[in-house]
């Protein structure tokens, strides 16, 4: 049975393509086993009542098994892993919030008229974050985002101490988890920087580059042990190295399993993720490798990471070794709403179109685009495949994206179930930026261009400054992420007020009321 029959197999709800193992979560080994381990269960539901409001301070996963229990063989640690990535793959975080739903709403992607009194979402587009219904979302996601943490904590501590035997794929598998585990934990924690501090940086003097906010202010915890008891805030320069550091290690220990034979580097190519198979796939483990937190995946986070950081030069690096790889290309197609050819790391959950089923039919149509934004942005690029043939037409001033949509494929459902992360074309944008800043303009306006023709759009690139680059570079974004949740982060980094009558602080949230504790006490 290949890794597309084992999915279609499973009944488990959520899971998909990041569950290939025995399609079996944390938390259902954890009620399987749960008579026989008595009191070895810790519950989060009573930390609370012994830690007040400082419950994020000793954070631990929602269910904490013994550990000689949880990592008694290597299976655990599949499962472990794989656990994480069922978590962020839930609406309350990546396959809603964090995506389409609150952070394109932030955007400014959708029409507000469409969306009035709907909830959370008209008062987080007009910048109301006191809002209590906003602030939910954002406890969720906080919580949603540390509780992973630490599970990769627990995960990481452990893996360490074992020998490659316990591991069914030895040296290489081991390495393979652990490096995903840091990896995500780089990324779940940049996230949280990106919505709860300020930017790193800000344009310099003769705005042909960045130099670091003169800013010591200790905003957020980078938690890397299990438990997490009293973690020391940390300045956001501070901070960001160690998500480099995380990711930099984790590149290492991934090279090791992703880069070494020709098979290994076939299951990251297109054809073979989707369909679970790479010639010889030896594990189920290993299916849909090519959307996981591989190699190349830790790679382009690296890229994003330093390109926030203001490092124009080493993010342009990073972003360039993805692209020279190869297996994610640029490849633009009208039939493919997602575009996934170019998707280097994806979540994923089987509910995906019908959660987005919601927000776009009835009589609301609450998450739609505007014609008169939408044209807008396209100018001359009329055929553009993303504002053309990615949406479809609603009430005749109305289009919603089809992203979400279901399509019907020779791959099954994984289309269908493909949350993108993070692309190709952003890295042809980052190393695009670093070109801008050297000067560079034609070699700048040529990586925009990559991704405008992968899509039909041939309206000339004009680059003369950084300043053309970023407008540039936001129009094209707006369309390649659309219910991604991305550009609201390009906005913020590039310091753009993109909306009339947009509030100071307007990309800064507060950390949530109940987590907002006094650390070092």
């Amino acid at each position: 049975m290949n890794c597309s029959e084992s999915q279609r197999s499973s009944k488990s709800g959520e899971r998909s393509f990041l569950m290939p193992i025995r399609i079996i979560s944390l938390l259902k080994l954890i009620s399987i086993n749960a008579m026989s381990m008595k009191n070895k269960i810790l519950l989060l539901l009573f930390l609370p009542l012994l830690f007040g409001c400082n419950g994020w301070l000793n954070v631990t996963p929602q269910s904490e098994v013994d550990e000689e229990d949880l990592f008694a063989d290597g299976e655990g640690y599949r499962n472990s892993l794989n656990g994480v990535y069922s978590r962020i793959s839930e609406s309350d975080m990546y396959a809603q919030q964090l995506t389409w739903g609150f952070m394109d709403v932030l955007a400014q992607y959708y029409n507000f008229d469409k969306m009035n009194q709907y909830g959370a979402y008209p008062k987080a587009y007009k910048g109301d974050y006191d809002n209590n219904e906003v602030k939910g979302i954002l406890e969720n996601i906080w919580q949603g985002a540390y509780k992973s943490i630490a599970n990769c904590n627990n995960l990481i501590q452990n893996i360490d101490k074992e020998d490659v035997t316990k591991f069914l794929g030895r040296e290489g598998e081991k390495n393979m988890v652990k490096g995903e585990a840091l990896a995500l934990r780089a990324f779940l924690h940049f996230d949280l920087l990106r919505l709860f501090a300020p930017v790193a940086v800000e344009l310099n003097g003769d705005k042909t580059g960045y130099v670091p906010v003169n800013d010591n202010n200790e905003y957020l915890p980078y938690c890397e042990t299990h438990p997490a008891v009293f973690q020391k805030r940390e300045n956001v320069q501070d901070y960001l190295d160690k998500v480099i550091r995380d990711l930099k290690d984790a590149k290492t220990l991934l090279a090791t399993f992703d880069t070494v034979s020709s098979v290994r580097k076939d299951q990251l190519r297109t054809t073979n993720r989707l369909l679970g198979t790479a010639g010889a796939v030896e594990d189920l483990f290993y299916c849909f490798r090519g959307f996981r937190m591989n190699y190349y995946a830790a790679t382009a986070m690296l890229a994003r990471v330093y390109n926030y950081k203001g490092e124009l030069q080493l993010a342009a690096e990073q972003a360039q070794e993805v692209i020279d790889n190869g297996s994610f290309p640029v490849k633009g197609d009208y039939a493919k709403p997602k575009q996934y050819e170019d998707v280097i790391f994806a979540l994923s959950n089987r509910k995906l179109t019908e959660l987005f089923e919601a927000y776009y039919t009835g009589t609301n149509k609450v998450l739609c685009v505007s014609n008169t934004a939408l044209n807008k942005i396209l100018g001359s690029d009329t055929y553009d495949y993303r504002g053309y043939y990615h949406m479809q037409n609603l009430d005749g001033a109305n289009k919603v994206s089809k992203k979400y949509l279901p399509v019907s494929s020779d791959q099954g459902t994984i289309p269908n179930e493909i949350i993108p992360i993070i692309r190709t074309s952003e890295m042809q944008y980052i190393a695009g930026e670093y070109y801008a800043s050297i000067k560079d303009y034609a070699t700048a306006a040529s990586r925009i261009t990559v991704v405008k023709q992968a899509s039909g759009a041939y309206t000339p690139v004009t680059v003369q400054s950084l300043e053309d680059y970023h407008k540039t570079w936001i129009n094209d974004a707006y369309r390649t992420f659309i219910g991604e949740g991305q550009l609201f982060f390009l906005y913020k980094k590039l310091g753009t007020e993109f909306y009339s009558g947009m509030k100071d602080g307007a990309f800064v949230f507060e950390i949530p009321d109940s987590e907002d504790v006094t650390l070092n006490q």
